[in-house]
């Protein structure tokens, strides 16, 4: 059993915790924060951001075309830029990385939002 409860009612588990790490970066505005997830639940957030998931070896996106859009409202970010960077950790030895662009009026969407409090 998790020895931490994960994010999303604080509820126990008998899995392994799903760590998540986040950072804001907005002007000169730095933000991070981070969460503990069962995998249950960070397998319905995982699935909204998947087209914004970072490969490591190349460094681009698994879906180009969202690139200059907001992860939040998936709108083309021209101005109030701000960028959002994930990194988790589903296993031991096992790390994703997310990126993308974000409006500085926008939150972390769905899950991800209750639990990363973005100003």
């Amino acid at each position: 059993m998790a020895v931490l409860p994960c994010q999303v009612g604080f509820h126990q588990h008998r899995l392994r915790n799903v760590n998540v790490y986040a950072s804001w970066y907005v002007g000169s505005m730095t933000q991070r924060h981070s969460a503990r997830f069962c995998p249950g639940h960070w397998s319905e957030i995982e699935s909204g951001l998947s087209q914004f998931e970072v490969d490591t070896d190349s460094g681009a996106l698994s879906d180009p075309t969202c690139e200059g859009l907001c992860l939040t409202c998936l709108k083309p970010v021209t101005e109030g830029i701000g960028q959002v960077f994930l990194t988790s950790y589903p296993t031991k030895d096992q790390r994703k990385d997310y990126w993308a662009r974000i409006h500085t009026g926008c939150n972390l969407p769905g899950l991800l939002g209750s639990y990363f409090p973005h100003q």
